[in-house]
């Protein structure tokens, strides 16, 4: 799966929760990604990504780009360091 392919799914699936539970961002990641028939193993390693490194607020917002390579082109250097760890 590439980067583009999974932040496509989760990214989205980020606008619809909030941060605050523990465990959400995980969740509805991978409800999104297998509801695709995608592989979803990323999505724990994601979220904590994410929440260790203050991109919430980032994920939410690139969340509401509709197209995936301009959403993917918009994230910070720390974004695509998240994504690149969390996928094969």
């Amino acid at each position: 799966m590439t980067i583009k392919a999974f932040f496509v799914g989760t990214a989205a699936a980020f606008t619809a929760f909030s941060a605050a539970s523990a465990g959400d961002m995980a969740d509805a990641c991978t409800a999104a990604l297998e509801a695709d028939g995608r592989d979803a193993s990323g999505c724990m390693c994601l979220e904590n990504e994410v929440v260790a490194n203050d991109l919430v607020d980032e994920f939410l917002e690139l969340g509401n780009i509709a197209d995936p390579d301009e959403r993917y082109a918009s994230a910070s250097d720390g974004a695509k360091a998240a994504m690149d760890k969390c996928t094969r």
